[in-house]
């Protein structure tokens, strides 16, 4: 296979990979028969969220790590394993202890799988492209986002002909079988391959074409760095708001009157955005470069959360969908910073393990923005002041991306 053939084909391998496991943001349609069953709060779900999240996190950490010893095929197979013991282990829940159950089985072990698999999917797709990381990590990224938009509907129909338990098992099958078979395609360019693919740019925007070439730094180096602090800090506030608004999920639109899959259509919105912001900040990363793109994304985000209070003040179901893809944009966009950043700033030999510190943010992001959302929703009797709250995060992100904007290296 020619070397533009084998980049085509591994950009589309794990594009479809990541679709599929973007499902995990589709949790709230996932979860929605068992919150009927088993009567679980809106707390209880958003805990749900925040844990997938945390544990996906590890996910991703433990990923560089079993990678740097092993090779990627491991991580492919264990992260395969673990699918199956999350969904097969979630179907088994019963009485009052299955909160607690899905928390470990679908939370922590089904999720930690997806980290495990994401964190080598990334970094394979990248070192391919880095002549155009920006779009490459757009495009698969895009999957990712995307999957919880495309799956969500497929998983409420689904539930409409089978048992939720025999769709968990389902699932679960499936996505460890379709992870096991694309790790038979997707791996990292041989060293003669390497020398063949178009050269990386060095710049990380063109204001900066005379910058220093990119260097490889490990872990401790990019940590003492002040453009990752700042990086850490905007993905945390734009991470909040994305994981807050999908932690809430359905119950979002519910509370204007709309049914089980009016609802799901409607946050759904909020992963064809996610899915797109990726795609889009991918594209104009490469073109603009990091500072002009991350604070247009700051604003994004600012002005969907808005949107979101607009559109519950004056119960309109439309203006909550506009409010959903423009908030999903926003976070989606904010992702991709995230391996963009890290490639161009700290090199690609530890991409694997720099981009799972980065990824941290997202426990404390999950922790407050999802499961603290929903929280104080939950304490308040209403969802306009959590949403007001993060616009406020929005305005705070705008003004870090500013910083990061002037920041060098």
């Amino acid at each position: 296979m020619n070397l533009r053939a084998r980049r085509v084909l591994t950009l589309a391998v794990g594009t479809l990979l990541l679709l599929f496991l973007g499902l995990i943001y589709a949790y709230s349609v996932l979860m929605a028969p068992l919150k009927a069953q088993f009567c679980w709060s809106v707390s209880g779900m958003t805990l749900i969220f925040a844990i997938s999240i945390v544990a996906f996190t590890i996910g991703n950490l433990l990923a560089g790590k079993i990678e740097s010893a092993v090779g990627v095929r491991p991580v492919y197979l264990l992260g395969a394993a673990l699918l199956l013991a999350g969904f097969v282990g979630s179907s088994l829940v019963d009485g009052p202890s299955a909160l607690a159950v899905v928390y470990l089985t679908y939370g922590v072990l089904a999720s930690l799988g997806i980290g495990l698999v994401y964190n080598v999917v990334i970094p394979v797709v990248t070192s391919w492209f880095l002549d155009a990381c920006g779009m490459a990590q757009g495009v698969s990224l895009m999957g990712f986002g995307m999957g919880g938009f495309l799956l969500g509907p497929v998983a409420t129909q689904l539930y409409t002909v089978l048992d939720w338990r025999v769709a968990f098992v389902g699932v679960g099958v499936v996505f460890s079988a379709l992870t096991v078979a694309c790790s038979l395609i997707l791996r990292e360019p041989t060293s003669d391959e390497l020398a063949k693919l178009p050269a990386a740019v060095p710049a990380q925007s063109i204001e900066e074409a005379d910058a220093a070439p990119v260097r490889d730094c490990g872990v401790a180096q990019m940590v003492g760095d002040r453009t990752f602090r700042l990086l850490y800090v905007f993905l945390f506030m734009l991470g909040s708001v994305g994981m807050g608004i999908t932690g809430i999920g359905k119950e979002l639109p519910a509370s204007l009157g709309a049914d089980a899959l009016g609802a799901a259509f409607v946050i759904g919105f909020v992963n064809v955005g996610n899915g797109l912001g990726r795609l889009v900040a991918g594209t104009l990363l490469d073109r603009l470069g990091r500072g002009r793109t991350m604070v247009g994304v700051g604003l994004l985000s600012m002005v969907g959360t808005i949107l979101l209070v607009l559109s519950l003040l004056g119960e309109s179901t439309a203006l909550m969908t506009v409010a959903c893809l423009v908030a999903g944009l926003a976070w989606g966009a904010a992702v991709v910073c995230m391996p963009f950043v890290t490639r161009t700033e700290w090199g690609m030999a530890n991409m694997a393990s720099n981009m799972a510190v980065v990824n941290t943010y997202s426990i404390f992001g999950a922790v407050l923005g999802s499961w603290g959302a929903g929280l104080l929703a939950e304490r308040l009797g209403s969802f306009i002041p959590v949403l007001v709250i993060m616009a406020f995060m929005g305005a705070a992100g705008t003004l870090v991306a500013l910083a990061l904007a002037k920041s060098s290296r």
